[in-house]
């Protein structure tokens, strides 16, 4: 059984990156661990450290959920600090990108791409640049390619000049770097699916939902 000394510290790393975990959730993810405590022992461990201020509760019936608080001992927060003196999260920033490449790496390249192009607007609300796509795991020479032999090419390009804005304030962004929008007008409803189907599958690992889903729920509706 796992030292109680060390149990803090566990919860933390279960609950870092913007998790949201019930009672129930952070129990079970400790057994897959190896680390099999009582839930009685963990909720007490998790009412201390609300009690200290490390996280916060919030009631989401039958079940309590908790996330990490911003400050403090166990928010281990990768911040640097630009040449302006100004705080920036790099790695979070970049965890967006990463997540979105994992989900659509098993398309076929174009789909890839369309899709990756069509989430970052949704996402950003603004076009989506070619160092995003990149971000992503998808290479300049394998978007050159489809520009070049796509027959149903259903990406439009901006101009730097509709982007200027973009340079302006979005920091990470190359001014160099191409940005490209969907042809909304040839989307159709396997694209939207498709879509949802990644973005609420990202909204599951974040938020744990487990309490409220049925034993017999219906996995032909949507597949995950």
């Amino acid at each position: 059984m796992q030292e109680h000394s060390n149990l803090s510290t566990e919860i933390y790393e279960l609950l870092k990156d913007g998790r949201q975990l019930s009672i129930s959730g952070i129990t079970r993810e400790l057994k897959s661990r190896n680390l099999n405590e009582h839930r009685l022992i963990v909720t007490g461990y998790l009412r201390a450290m609300h009690d200290m201020d490390y996280l916060n509760e919030f009631d989401l019936s039958p079940s309590k959920i908790y996330t990490l608080k911003d400050a403090g001992l166990f928010s281990r927060a990768r911040k640097t600090e630009d040449k302006s003196g100004n705080e920036s999260n790099t790695d979070s920033e970049n965890e967006i990108y990463k997540q979105i490449g994992e989900k659509v790496s098993k398309m076929t390249a174009a789909v890839r791409l369309e899709t990756a192009v069509y989430l970052f607007m949704s996402l950003f609300d603004r076009p989506c640049f070619e160092s995003e796509l990149n971000a992503a795991g998808i290479e300049s020479a394998q978007i050159s390619h489809y520009l070049n032999s796509e027959s149903q090419n259903r990406l439009v390009f901006k101009s730097k000049t509709d982007c200027k804005k973009y340079y302006e304030e979005i920091p990470n962004i190359p001014k160099h770097s191409q940005a490209y929008e969907i042809n909304m007008e040839k989307i159709d409803r396997n694209d939207l699916m498709r879509a949802v189907n990644i973005l609420t599958s990202l909204l599951r690992e974040k938020i744990d939902v487990s309490e409220l889903v049925s034993k017999t729920a219906n996995k032909s509706l949507l597949n995950f």
